[in-house]
């Protein structure tokens, strides 16, 4: 977003992050504007994300090349330059510049499509937009970026293209297509939500979301929810009990905490005894804030809930942990494995695998998997413990990866030896953590 002779210019990137964030807009249009100064917080995770990024866009670039194509990159170039290229025929445009006041991109890359029944402007031939995209899936923020690309293309050509492309990592460069005219009616709305957000300029709040992973304001939006208590660091509340507690004039930590009971309103949407847990979970991060330590507090023990879901212990029982870069090669390394068991005598034994490259990531997986159904022969009514779903992810993501042990994993899954923690712990029947320092 930027200032150009008193006008504000839109980006793709605008666009994207209006339906990642309202308040991204606000702040993005303030700092255009000179009301507040560029954040400082340098974002690891956005910059490796970045560099990544450019690597896989220069990969499909060098695979274009050699399969003989004609290549144009326009990278520093201005917009007339993005014409001349199109008008000369060549195959694939890289780094294309497309403007429409307000708005302005610079698209991956166009390719040439021919034209068998009509033509464009350029010739019996035309362009489509390709953006090259790290995400396994392809995201609504990307559909829009490339709704806005083929737009500002079709004006620039005179004939609409009827597809748009996304290249994935890890499938061999093939094209992820769509048809514009399926995500027309979905661009526009956001396109005009963002530009009424624009000109109207209204007051927003900095509601936690995804994208503040990769944000760059995130520092100073995580400063104003800290200066106001927000509700969204009461452990386990949710968007729509936030919201309904504002609208009850309850805004903070500090004021759930407070709140009698039993809670004195009936809510528009969900349980009151919802209500009534997030405000006894404030209440003890209050206390823990006051006093300056954890604290926690046993609850009713409810028979089926909590820790009481988890299979009988057994001798054989495994506690597993992966560790993993999704930035390393494509599709990410598990660099190493922790593997907790208890030995005949009692003891409680580690063991750890490293893997740096792919031929030791394999020989960790099928270490593990091995291990385990060594162990299931003396122990079969073993469980592999973890937390969430990121260990049987990573095993089914490996199996996959080497087509190894296909056979061993399927058991492993379908008799639900993998034991959650995590989702037992969700309705824990043992205790209240102030998880807030």
């Amino acid at each position: 977003m930027r200032i150009l002779q008193g006008a504000v210019t839109l980006s793709a990137t605008d666009l994207a992050n209006h339906l990642s964030c309202r308040h991204l807009t606000t702040v993005d249009l303030r700092l255009a504007r000179g009301e507040i100064a560029e954040p400082r917080w340098d974002n690891p995770h956005a910059r490796v994300l970045q560099q990544r990024g450019l690597e896989h866009e220069k990969a499909y670039i060098d695979w274009l090349r050699s399969r003989g194509l004609t290549v144009v990159e326009l990278s520093n170039e201005p917009e007339g330059a993005t014409w001349a290229a199109m008008e000369s025929g060549v195959q694939v445009i890289v780094q294309a510049s497309l403007a429409s006041n307000p708005w302005r991109g610079r698209a991956d890359v166009l390719l040439r499509v021919e034209q068998l029944e009509s033509s464009s402007r350029v010739g019996n031939w035309s362009y489509e937009a390709v953006d090259c995209k790290l995400s396994r899936e392809t995201k609504a923020e990307t559909v829009l970026q490339l709704c806005l690309y083929s737009q500002l293309l079709a004006e620039l050509q005179g004939f609409q293209p009827e597809f748009f492309h996304v290249i994935r990592p890890g499938t061999g460069f093939e094209r992820e297509s769509y048809r514009l005219a399926s995500f027309a009616a979905y661009y526009r709305l956001v396109k005009r939500a963002l530009q009424e957000a624009v000109d109207g300029a209204g007051e927003t709040y900095p509601e936690p979301v995804e994208h503040c992973a990769i944000c760059r304001w995130w520092k100073e939006c995580d400063g104003q929810r800290r200066r106001d208590d927000h509700l969204s660091f009461v452990a386990g509340a949710s968007k729509l009990q936030r919201k309904e507690l504002t609208l009850r004039e309850v805004p903070a930590l500090e004021a759930l905490a407070t709140l009698p009971l039993p809670i004195p309103f009936n809510p528009s949407r969900g349980a009151v005894e919802g209500y009534t847990r997030i405000r006894e979970q404030a209440r003890i991060q209050l206390e823990a804030r006051r006093e300056g330590k954890l604290k926690f507090e046993f609850l009713q023990y409810e028979p089926g809930e909590g820790f009481s879901r988890l299979p009988a212990p057994s001798g054989g029982d495994i506690f597993l942990d992966f560790e993993g870069d999704p930035f390393v090669a494509d599709g990410g390394l598990e660099y190493l494995l922790g593997v907790a068991t208890v030995d005949e005598g009692g003891k409680f034994v580690y063991q750890c695998r490293w893997a740096l490259d792919r031929g030791q990531e394999r020989a960790l997986f099928e270490w593990f998997i091995d291990f385990t159904f060594e162990r299931l022969q003396r122990f079969p009514d073993l469980h592999i413990y973890h937390f969430g779903g990121y260990e049987p992810g990573a095993i089914k993501r490996l199996m996959l990866r080497y087509a190894s042990r296909e056979d061993e994993v399927d058991r492993l899954l379908r008799g639900k030896v993998f034991a959650d923690l995590t989702a037992s712990s969700s309705k824990v029947s043992g205790r209240a953590w102030s998880s807030i320092p």
